[in-house]
């Protein structure tokens, strides 16, 4: 993973533009049931950006019997698709880069049954590396080893922009608890008037995500 990510990293310097990640990890698993085709939402993502850029997804996830696993992106979708056959668990990879415009968007990972199940799904993670056109502050989290205070797992979100979807998220703390008054609306976490540091959205006493700014 380290690796794939300098290599995204060193072609974003290239293009002259600011890379910005966000991550969405599955938690728990999901299972089509037997003699049933369905389509099912794996990992979703939802961001802003304030002017046209360059985004490049990259999703994958385990599988077991005969699926398609997919990106939707603002409700259309991203082909090719990754086909996994096989009665076996097996891993898929999808990898798509594409123009977006100003504005929200919301892109899925997303898993369809080719032939009557049994078919599950889990371990699945979708990406953004968004190059924006300036550099700026940014938000970020190294994928992966994520810990919320006092132990557990801790989903996290990487991002740069108005604000970044956080649903359920209540108040914003840092890491002394001092609640950050006006950080939060609509379950929006607005990052632009953040000073760097480490930060806590909550939904109560149960973290939703933690967010770090850097310069």
């Amino acid at each position: 993973m380290k690796k794939v990510l300098v290599i995204l990293l060193f072609a974003a310097l290239c293009l002259s533009a600011a890379p910005v990640l966000i991550e969405a990890y599955q938690e728990g698993t999901i299972t089509i049931p037997e003699g049933d085709h369905d389509t099912v939402t794996l990992v979703e993502l939802s961001f802003s950006v304030d002017t046209s850029c360059y985004v490049q997804f990259t999703a994958g996830g385990l599988t077991s019997f005969q699926t398609k696993m997919l990106l939707e992106l603002d409700g259309n979708y991203l082909f090719p698709a990754a086909i996994v056959q096989g009665s076996t668990t097996l891993s898929a990879l999808v990898v798509y880069t594409c123009l977006i415009t100003p504005g929200e968007h919301t892109v899925r990972f997303n898993g369809i049954t080719l032939i009557p199940g049994p078919s599950t799904f889990y371990n699945a993670y979708l990406q953004a590396l968004i190059f924006l056109p300036d550099a700026g502050s940014a938000v970020a989290e190294p994928p992966g080893g994520a810990v919320e205070p006092g132990g557990g797992a801790l989903r996290s979100v990487i991002s740069k922009g108005p604000y970044v979807n956080v649903q359920g998220a209540t108040e914003l703390v840092d890491t002394s608890g001092r609640a950050i008054e006006g950080a939060i609306e609509d379950d929006k976490v607005f990052i632009s008037t953040l000073p760097q540091g480490t930060y806590f959205a909550r939904d109560g006493k149960r973290t939703v995500v933690k967010v770090v700014v850097v310069e």
